[in-house]
């Protein structure tokens, strides 16, 4: 029987120590495990040829043997069970096909070093199944966002071999953001045969709103305003997330500057308080103007001047323009 390479079957080199082959097995061996690859004849052998390597280099004695005969002597047990019987064929030491016909304490040591969630001192039976976990997309309005609300929804399940729809009432709470997942615990797909139920995550997803963005737990609103207003002052109407406000803009308003009501915004999810409402004001100015109405225009620029913030840019501008040739 021609040597099989076990430094070259669990990918380390000759000078591995034992917790790289350690690190080294646990990789390989749940890749190929037969309960994630159920039916899977390659997956079968790859996990039995990489257990056989480990068994050989994580012994001292046998690993010195083989690095210096090349010995086939330790290959002595003949395999594993079929991946429908996962580990049944490791439970006791004996002949047969399929059974582990070394030292079955050894056995036992080498896997529960490595698979502390398959073995407890003595083999025992497997774990039953977890049903699969599920998604559930929901859509909310901004303003269910921020008060919070409660959902009816239908979904489709496994029940053991069989689908069923069911009904679920979601509470969400207020404050929940973009893409927040609300996790119901054991709602997912049933294996049955004692088996867990999986979980069901339902992931929020809040609709645009016509005039709204948030940003954190803070609302933010545009505000077109004639510029006479912003010049002269006045008193404006806004929506909040509960209703309407009263927003007094003060004369002078510049294009872009904002205004924060406090305490208008999202709650804070678990904990006290909420965010702020910001009122960006955005200037608009008439896109035609009448003869008659740019000499008024006109003769009020020449009477109130330029505002001192125009007149300071165009001296920084001139002190700076002076530098250039």
């Amino acid at each position: 029987m021609a040597k099989k390479d076990f430094y070259s079957i669990l990918g380390v080199p000759r000078t591995a120590t034992s917790d790289e082959l350690k690190k080294a097995y646990r990789k390989l061996a749940i890749q190929y495990h037969p309960d994630k690859n159920p039916g899977n004849k390659k997956a079968e052998d790859k996990f039995k040829e990489i257990t056989e390597a480990y068994e050989t280099l994580s012994d001292e004695q046998k690993r010195k043997s083989y690095d210096q005969f090349g010995s086939s002597d330790f290959q002595n047990y003949s395999g594993f069970g079929s991946a429908a019987g996962g580990f049944e064929g490791f439970r006791q030491g004996g002949r047969g096909g399929g059974q582990f016909q070394g030292d079955p304490e050894q056995f036992q040591d080498i896997f529960g070093d490595v698979f502390g969630d398959f073995f407890s001192g003595k083999a025992r039976s497997r774990r039953p199944s977890r049903g699969a976990d599920l998604r559930y997309t929901l859509s909310i309005t901004f303003e269910e966002a921020a008060s919070g609300c409660e959902k009816l929804i239908s979904f489709v399940r496994q029940k053991g071999v069989n689908n069923e729809t069911t009904k679920l009432s979601v509470n969400v709470p207020a404050g929940v953001k973009e893409n927040q997942k609300l996790k119901l615990s054991n709602e997912g797909d049933s294996p049955g045969s004692g088996g867990l139920a999986g979980d069901l995550y339902v992931i929020v997803q809040i609709q645009p709103h016509a005039f709204f963005s948030r940003e954190e737990n803070d609302v933010l609103l545009d505000v077109p305003l004639n510029f006479t207003d912003a010049l002269l002052g006045t008193s404006i109407e806004i929506p909040t997330l509960t209703g309407k406000s009263v927003l007094k803009i003060p004369p002078g308003t510049s294009s872009g500057q904002t205004f924060r009501l406090k305490a208008k915004g999202f709650p804070r999810l678990g904990s006290f308080g909420a965010g702020d409402m910001l009122v960006k004001i955005q200037l608009v100015t008439p896109a035609r103007l009448t003869q008659e109405e740019i000499e008024l225009v006109e003769k009020l620029a020449a009477k109130i001047g330029e505002p001192e913030g125009v007149v300071e840019y165009k001296k920084k501008m001139a002190d700076f323009m002076r530098t250039r040739k």
